[in-house]
């Protein structure tokens, strides 16, 4: 199975913001939310009014993890 990959960031006061999965009409830009869904917009709008955003992107895989020292 492929890596999943959830996309988040940080605002300047540290909130996080969550992809929503879903685009926005006119700026074609992925709509992301804070995580408390207070708010949420286009990732240019967010990042001009909230920003600079900080990528805190998550990477999952499907492969089992190793225990300290190497041992599967």
């Amino acid at each position: 199975m492929s890596p999943s990959i959830i996309q988040v960031w940080a605002d300047r006061h540290s909130r996080v913001w969550v992809d929503t999965g879903r685009v926005h009409r006119e700026s074609k830009q992925p709509i992301i939310e804070l995580l408390n869904g207070e708010a949420s917009g286009a990732l240019g709008w967010v990042n001009a009014q909230f920003g600079p955003l900080q990528n805190l992107s998550l990477h999952s895989t499907n492969e089992s993890r190793r225990a300290p020292g190497g041992t599967p």
